[in-house]
């Protein structure tokens, strides 16, 4: 053969698939659980009664191997945000690296400080009992025979597909949980909106939990106390950071019924922008029918749509300041593109400087305005960096406004 058997290309590109410098490691975590289940899935499906014996380890060593790499995994990633003190040996225990996880001694703070975590932990360890027990260091899976000579699984003599075809699906389930919660762990980290024991995702809850804040001398409010302090497993020194570190960040200080100002923009100026925003883009006719530019008054609804946007963007430059400009825009792309709310100062301190650069708001302001998406946006970012009120009355507004 002169070929790469296995690793050439053809001209056809349709069946490429991405390896090497152009995978990634949760593609490998990922694939051993995906070819697990499909494999079981087969079998069924298209009633393989042949493969059973013969697909069955395979099935069950990939379902063994996907548990080690997502293990591996999620604690690298722990490990690289400094949330967990120390990586685990190089070895195909999965016993032993679940356990490492599952210690709180290994962890920067002493304690694991995330509640879905504990859970999908919890979630995993039958599945790690399971596997465990019939092949501790991935060899009985592997081999017909075990590196003792002893014949393989000599206490086993049936397994059956239905059943690990179903726990192969709760499996790869509790994986993709504890794999993307501690992507998203460590990206809530970074926001320093966390305690020793409890994180952003915690807080969040808590404070959804709480009564408003004037409320905090009340029998509710005990009683809330003792749930969280049970549920969370903290103490009252604990709860009460817990309550500080609330307080502090707007997010979740409206949960309580705590509002906070945005940096520049007013209430009013909020709304009028809003509104002038609306003059723009009017509400759609439900049988509004696609444009005839053969109709000469398409085009003179265009002149006259242009002349509204040109005085609408003369108003909102009279009226609003540049720091409001660039309160405004903030908002809309620390909501659109998910940011978390802890970056507003950050990013509004950004766009000030990238106005004094570019000295042309202008057109800042005009590309922004001409966003289709820019209420909605405007509106998420307003709720979540807790001005609330305001929030309501975005939402609120249906008619446009005339021209100021």
């Amino acid at each position: 053969m002169t070929i790469d058997p296995f690793f050439s290309l053809p001209q056809n590109s349709e069946w490429n698939a991405l390896i090497g410098r152009q995978g990634d490691p949760t593609n490998y975590a990922d694939g051993y659980i995906e070819a697990a289940f499909e494999l079981a899935n087969l079998i069924i499906e298209k009633r393989l009664y042949a493969q059973r014996d013969t697909l069955v380890m395979p099935i069950l060593y990939n379902a063994r191997h996907a548990v080690e790499l997502h293990l591996k995994l999620v604690t690298k990633t722990l490990f690289d945000a400094e949330l967990v003190k120390t990586e685990h040996a190089l070895n195909h225990d999965i016993s032993s690296h679940f356990n490492h996880l599952c210690n709180s001694k290994n962890w920067r703070d002493g304690v694991i400080p995330d509640e879905a975590l504990r859970t999908h932990l919890a979630n995993l360890k039958p599945f790690i009992d399971s596997l465990s027990k019939i092949d501790e260091d991935g060899q009985e899976l592997r081999y017909a025979e075990n590196r003792d000579g002893q014949r393989s699984l000599e206490d086993h003599a049936l397994a059956n597909i239905a059943i690990i075809r179903e726990s192969l699906g709760a499996l790869k389930e509790i994986l993709d949980e504890l794999k993307y919660r501690s992507f998203s762990l460590c990206d809530e980290d970074k926001t320093e909106t966390r305690t020793n024991y409890l994180s952003r995702s915690d807080l969040f809850e808590i404070s959804r939990l709480l009564p408003v804040r004037s409320e905090w001398r009340s029998y509710k409010f005990n009683e809330v106390k003792k749930q969280v302090m049970q549920r969370f497993a903290t103490g009252s020194r604990q709860f009460s950071i817990a309550l500080k570190k609330i307080e502090e960040v707007p997010e979740l200080r409206a949960n309580i019924g705590q509002e906070t100002d945005l940096s520049h923009l007013t209430d009013d100026m909020a709304l009028f922008l809003a509104q002038q925003w609306q003059l723009i883009h009017p509400p759609r006719e439900k049988n509004e029918l696609g444009t005839d530019y053969w109709d000469m008054s398409w085009r003179r609804d265009l002149l006259e749509k242009q002349k509204v946007e040109e005085k609408v963007l003369e108003c909102l430059l009279k009226e609003l300041t540049a720091e409001q400009i660039a309160d405004a825009e903030t908002i809309f792309y620390l909501a659109r593109d998910k940011y978390y709310t802890e970056s507003y100062a950050e990013m509004l301190a950004n766009k000030k400087k990238e106005y004094q650069v570019s000295d042309d708001i202008p057109h800042e302001l005009r590309n922004l305005m001409y966003k289709t998406n820019f209420l909605q946006e405007f509106k998420n970012g307003v709720r979540s960096l807790g001005r609330i009120s305001l929030a309501d009355k975005l939402e609120a507004l249906s008619l446009p406004a005339s021209v100021g």
